[in-house]
């Protein structure tokens, strides 16, 4: 309890400079699974959006977001690895 003691004094004594770096890097850490899934899962990127705003305040949740943002590319990949083995070795049981 002290712990948060201390940084709730901190806050309150903290001067506009650090409040203009915090409030953004908050953000940006708390999007940081949105900004993923811009890259990596653009398909569900609303979805995602949407369910990392509450999902900041659990730090489980937020690690699912970082999951489902980063394996849109990889799960397609993934797919289209099996289906061309599956075409592959079909057509050598064909032969």
């Amino acid at each position: 309890m002290e712990f948060l003691h201390q940084i709730y004094q901190q806050l309150a004594t903290a001067s506009l400079g650090a409040w203009l770096v915090v409030i953004p890097l908050t953000f940006i850490i708390w999007f940081i699974p949105t900004l993923l899934a811009l890259f990596f899962n653009r398909k569900y990127l609303k979805q995602i959006f949407i369910v990392n705003i509450p999902a900041g305040f659990s730090f489980v949740a937020w690690g699912a977001c970082i999951a489902w943002a980063v394996s849109g590319k990889l799960s397609g990949q993934l797919a289209a690895k099996v289906r061309t083995e599956d075409v592959s070795a079909n057509s050598t049981e064909i032969k």
